[in-house]
């Protein structure tokens, strides 16, 4: 056959492969709405959606199904080839069709329910997430509201005290240290809404792409087979990128930023000893130390700190990798110097404002200096993993070892199988494998604090001390999960069918009787026959010799961590739940004719606070970052109710005008403790006067009480979704 018929040939199955996949696609998008009210239960979802969602939806679908279309088409391995050599083309691709859309993961679609309203409107896929009160509430109205502010360091509107937004929550700032957080960019030039959008995709794209890369390096032995083993670690991407564990915790407390410096910085160090070129090398040093300042402002250490002990691992393995050609010259001491200098530099000028910040948060009662030395984690954790992948799809029911879905999650590692193949491989060549060794070390250390526990002072000289045994399960699931790729890459061993079939059916017994104990009011007999299924496909994806079993099992197990990862948070369109909710655009419009700043009031008065301040209205009683100690004291001048308001808070506020205090072991004077992180204050009309809070949004009929000294509030607006804007009237004036 010549060259102009293979041609035609790829021309003809080219246009039939994409006749099929839009196909695929509309049949796809024409069954989503059974879909998603079946399996997330979105009532409202269906026949009215909007014609741009169902567009969107046709094109995600379209695009995703286009892969197993192609595989189809083209055979599984020139299609896999295809998309390892572009997959940094195809990668902004997805970025950029994102941003295009408008669409991100937020769970802002429960301002809608809270509020009244259609908590389905602009949900793509999925459904918003009541439990990821950090992202909607917290994290993405913070961002938001840094618009108001010009994207500035120190942020006004959130009461009386402006609030750093560098140090400590993940908000974007005008200032030279946001080189190392390349995720706020989006913001930065695009604005909030399109910002939002580059924020959810960029992360979910660079996460999967580092643990990509970090896979080929340790699963490359080329040398010895000739091998490269593009589909192992495409799959070990998946179990990182799409786990259970990562995509509950995916907008809060920066974990894939985490993940993606040190997979990056890893890459980065082992190229740089690899190449003698000066300037490659300059690059590759900029980029370690880009990756140290973006795992430097993650700023959450019970994370930080043992994935810290990975990355000194993998450090260890790469150093063991090149150990008799590292060649370092002093042009390259001369070049790193300058970049250390320089990046100390720009570290200290971008931190030197937080200081105050960053002592008055140590100085609190929550979240105060933690002095942990772990111990209490159940051994039987280590086996449940598999039962999370149905954490998306059925509601999660709490237990007194684990209270919510997010602590529940896991990452699906099979440990221990990681290092008992590692262990297998070394005998049987005879051979010390560095990467190998350090793992499981940093495995035997992590797993020994989390569920024996150390002694403080062993804890304080390993730095242990601000990690819970529950935060080690990032770094402990890591190092299991490379471990593994690792293992079967260099596989010395071949065990036969049998073998690796009594293998699977025990791995599947272990964990379907610890998912069982794990969450007994959870997961039932039906759940237990699928985490089998899935341990024994998990199993024979490493394991089997058979190169069919191997991949198909690899490829249904890759697809099921895709369709329950990419379940847990919705892909949401625009961020109208947010920005176009009618009660805060009348508080917006009432703010140009009433002066002095707002609060909130009566029901998830904390939560309405923050949303207000997201859309530029300045109020006083918004999530405190960092107690505002100088208000506090006009209200408590002694400080003995210090310890109810000086912590990280949600603040609500009630507005009463009973004298009578009811008793509660919670009250403080006129500050109510009701969990670590949140207190409500119950102001008379003259504290919140000496406040300088002149409006207020309530739940309550505050023109109908009747206070002391003259004071009263005046409706200045209507009552929308149950709350009513006020204006606080003084005696005399």
């Amino acid at each position: 056959m010549d060259s102009r018929a293979i041609k035609f040939t790829d021309v003809g199955r080219t246009c039939v492969a994409a006749a099929i996949s839009l196909l695929a696609g509309g049949v796809a998008t024409f069954l989503c709405p059974a879909v998603i009210r079946h399996f997330f239960r979105l009532t409202q979802y269906g026949s009215l959606t909007p014609w741009y969602i169902h567009g969107i939806r046709f094109i995600v679908f379209t695009l995703v199904l286009a892969v197993p279309v192609c595989a189809i088409a083209f055979g599984i391995r020139r299609t896999g080839m295809a998309l390892h050599k572009y997959r940094f083309i195809i990668g902004a691709g997805i970025v950029a069709l994102s941003v295009a859309l408008n669409i991100s993961g937020s769970s802002m679609g429960m301002w809608n329910y809270w509020l009244g309203g259609d908590m389905s409107q602009g949900v793509v896929w999925g459904t918003p997430r009541p439990i990821r009160t950090d992202e909607y509430i917290v994290g993405t109205p913070f961002a938001f509201s840094q618009g108001y502010n010009h994207y500035g360091y120190f942020n006004p509107l959130f009461g009386n005290k402006s609030t750093d937004m560098f140090i400590i929550k993940d908000a974007p700032v005008w200032v030279l240290a946001e080189l190392f957080r390349p995720f706020h960019w989006g913001y930065l030039l695009l604005g909030s809404a399109r910002g939002l959008a580059f924020y959810w995709s960029a992360r979910l794209v660079a996460l999967f792409l580092a643990s990509y890369q970090v896979l080929l390096m340790l699963t490359n032995n080329e040398k010895e087979t000739g091998a490269q083993h593009h589909g192992l670690c495409c799959l070990g991407a998946s179990m990182i990128a799409f786990a259970p564990l990562i995509q509950w915790w995916f907008a809060v407390n920066s974990l894939p930023e985490m993940l993606i410096a040190v997979f990056t910085s890893v890459c980065c160090f082992d190229r740089y000893l690899a190449d003698t070129r000066i300037k490659a090398r300059a690059l590759y040093a900029a980029a370690i130390l880009a990756c140290a300042g973006m795992f430097i402002l993650s700023l959450y250490p019970a994370w930080q700190i043992p994935l810290a002990y990975v990355l000194l691992a993998l450090i260890v393995g790469v150093v063991a990798k090149h150990w008799g050609a590292i060649h370092i010259t002093k042009a390259d001491i001369a070049i790193a110097a300058a970049l250390v200098v320089a990046f100390a530099v720009i570290m200290t000028v971008s931190l030197i404002p937080s200081m105050e910040t960053i002592m008055a948060t140590l100085h609190t009662e929550y979240p105060g200096s933690r002095q942990s030395t772990g111990g209490g984690y159940r051994p039987v954790f280590f086996f449940s993993a598999i039962g999370t992948l149905m954490l998306p799809f059925r509601e999660f029911v709490a237990n007194s070892a684990v209270h919510n879905a997010t602590e529940a999650a896991l990452f699906i590692d099979l440990f221990p199988m990681g290092i008992a193949l590692s262990l297998a491989n070394m005998v049987k060549r005879k051979k010390i494998d560095v990467f190998s060794v350090a793992l499981i070390a940093v495995v035997t250390m992590l797993g020994c604090f989390a569920c024996i526990g150390f002694p403080l002072w062993l804890s304080k000289i390993m730095l242990l001390t601000p990690v819970t045994p529950n935060r080690i399960m990032v770094a402990f699931a890591i190092c299991n999960i490379l471990l593994l790729m690792r293992a079967a890459a260099y596989r010395a061993w071949n065990p036969r069918m049998w073998q690796i079939i009594v293998i699977a059916v025990i791995y599947a017994g272990i964990s379907a009787v610890a998912t069982r104990q794990a969450y007994p009011a959870y997961i039932g007999a039906l759940t237990i026959g699928g985490c089998c299924v899935m341990s024994i496909l998990f199993v024979c994806s490493f394991l089997a010799e058979h190169k069919a079993i191997r991949l198909s099992a690899g490829l249904i197990a890759g697809v099921v961590l895709f369709i329950s990862g990419m379940s847990v948070n919705p892909v949401q369109y625009s961020t109208d739940p947010i920005t176009k909710q009618p009660v805060i655009e009348q508080v917006q419009a009432l703010q140009s004719k009433y002066d002095g700043m707002w609060a909130a009031s009566g029901e998830r008065s904390p939560w309405i606070a923050n949303l207000m301040v997201a859309n530029g209205v300045k109020t006083f009683n918004s999530l405190q970052v960092v107690p505002d100690m100088v208000s506090w004291k006009r209200i408590d001048p002694t400080g003995q109710w210090k310890t109810a308001y000086n912590r990280f808070a949600y603040v609500g506020m009630s507005i009463d005008d009973s004298a009578v205090e009811m008793p509660s072991a919670r009250r403080m004077g006129p500050f109510e403790l009701v969990s670590p992180d949140d207190f409500i204050f119950h102001p008379t009309p003259r504290q919140l006067d000496d406040l300088g809070v002149k409006n207020v949004l309530a739940t309550e009929p505050l023109d109908s009480m009747h206070f002391p000294d003259g004071y009263s509030f005046v409706r200045i607006g209507r009552t929308i979704n149950g709350r009513t804007p006020y204006r606080l009237v003084a005696g005399g004036r």
